[in-house]
Formats: structure tokens, sequence, C-alpha cells
């Protein structure tokens, strides 16, 4: 396991108790949000207290379903496996500034 990947603690507002989470960085860029996820909200599904990944970035984005982790050390390795060999690109590849790009789309031209 790389010590690339680093796990700092957040509140996320998630809009329901899964509020606990960790930033997760690879050599110190922002690459995915964790949160950890509520054993009374998620009972019937037995992943009460499992780590899921709410938001990726850079090539953890374009990951189609990431799995739920039974812990921050699954999490990590598994982000780490994805990581491996990456160098840190622009999320707006092929895109400049100058070209109207807000990260979701194209601006409105003023």
């Amino acid at each position: 396991m790389s010590a690339r990947i680093t796990l700092d603690h957040v509140l996320v507002d998630t809009g329901s108790a899964d509020s606990e989470g960790r930033l997760a960085y690879l050599d110190g860029r922002l690459i995915g949000v964790l949160t950890r996820l509520d054993p009374d909200l998620h009972r019937e599904l037995s992943f009460g207290r499992h780590w899921y990944l709410e938001a990726g970035f850079g090539r953890i984005a374009s990951e189609p379903r990431p799995p739920v982790f039974p812990s921050l050390d699954a999490a990590r390795a598994w982000l780490d496996g994805r990581t491996a060999g990456s160098t840190p690109g622009c999320a707006a590849a092929g895109h400049l500034p100058s070209d109207g790009w807000s990260g979701t789309g194209l601006a409105r031209r003023r």
C-alpha cells in the first residue's frame, strides 16, 4: 500500500446521518471524499459503519460504481490501486479557462 494516499477527517453535509468523512489525497491533491455509513440507516443492506466514496476526482471520477468499503484501509488500498502510476492532470482536459469552461459545462460568453 502506498503512503501517497492520505486521509483527513472532515464532517460532510450529506443531508443524512452519514456525516463522518475523510478527504482522500494523492500526494497532497484531493482525489476523493469518503463518508462513513450510519448503521441505523443502512442496517438492511448490512453496510453500517462501512465507507462510501461520495465524490471522486481525476482518475477516481471515471470509476463507474466504486464498492462500499468495510474499512478505511480497504478504501485506501482501492484508491491506491486506481491511481497507481497516475500523474496529475487537468480535470477539464482539453479546455482552457479562456474557452469558457466552468467545470460543469461550457459557460455562456458575456
